[in-house]
């Protein structure tokens, strides 16, 4: 074999080198792309069956606010009592023989109105208001919990208090809070939600600005997995039950025992 044909050879094999090494390259992007479909399909998946749950419990929230606005029903009317039946007295008997022979009977004489005594006339009762004692002073003294707390400019007392029950109610936990991006409005709604979460014997990380795409009006609750922390859904919880417009999102760039409290202008 002469070295023409040897240098021929390895052309080709240089070649077909090549066409391996694009087939390979081509094979393993198919394959990644392949794969990068399949997970924003099941992360597709994922958000709208939290959607469906989300939605499930706005309809539940929404029949009992309705059920709470009725008017109670108006008792019903009592039945009219049936007329009472016509009493007639029996007559009397027919005269006897004697009677008709001694003539017709003559009635009882009615004393005239000259002649019947005048009736006593009771006295009037006795109408005088009289003062009475002050009642003595009580030694109990209301406890705060008691007193209405403190009225916001976003949140009213009863929504603080309605969330800071809800909290305590599922133990001590640390929240990150954020706020839109150069917004003071959104971040006083945040400073209002903390005090309420400190109430509740919540910590509150902080509340940061939010750099990134403007955040939707209300308050966002974030969760990095499906199904969210119980922490997480206790501060959606606290949030729906005091009247506030609430959703969730799932960012699985978030760390997965942190629960994120996007706010933005309140509702």
């Amino acid at each position: 074999m002469n070295p023409e044909t040897l240098q021929t050879f390895g052309v080709l094999a240089i070649g077909l080198g090549f066409v391996l090494i694009g087939l390979g390259g081509f094979s393993t992007y198919h394959a990644s792309q392949k794969l990068q479909h399949t997970a924003e399909l099941r992360a597709v998946e994922q958000k709208g069956e939290m959607n469906a749950q989300i939605l499930t419990l706005l309809l539940k929230n929404q029949q009992l606010q309705q059920k709470a606005d009725e008017p109670p029903a108006a008792p019903p009317a009592p039945e009219p009592a049936p007329p009472a039946a016509y009493f007639r007295p029996p007559s009397p008997p027919p005269p006897t023989f004697a009677q008709r022979e001694a003539g017709p009977v003559q009635p009882p004489e009615i004393p005239s109105p000259a002649q019947t005594p005048p009736e006593p006339i009771a006295e009037a009762p006795d109408l005088t208001v009289h003062p009475t004692e002050p009642p003595p002073p009580s030694d109990w003294d209301e406890p705060d919990r008691l007193q209405p707390g403190p009225s916001g400019r976003y949140l009213s007392a009863r929504q603080r208090n309605v969330i800071a029950d809800t909290l305590r109610a599922h133990g001590r936990h640390t929240v990150t809070m954020e706020s839109s991006y150069g917004d003071p409005v959104s971040r006083a709604f945040a400073e209002e939600l903390a005090a309420a979460f400190e109430e509740g014997d919540w910590l509150v990380r902080g509340i940061d600005e939010h750099h990134g795409l403007p955040l939707a009006s209300g308050v966002t609750v974030s969760a990095a997995s499906f199904p969210p922390l119980p922490e997480t859904r206790a501060v959606y919880e606290a949030l729906l039950s005091a009247g506030i417009a609430v959703t969730q999102q799932l960012d699985p760039k978030q760390h997965s025992s942190e629960t994120v409290v996007l706010v933005g202008a309140p509702l």
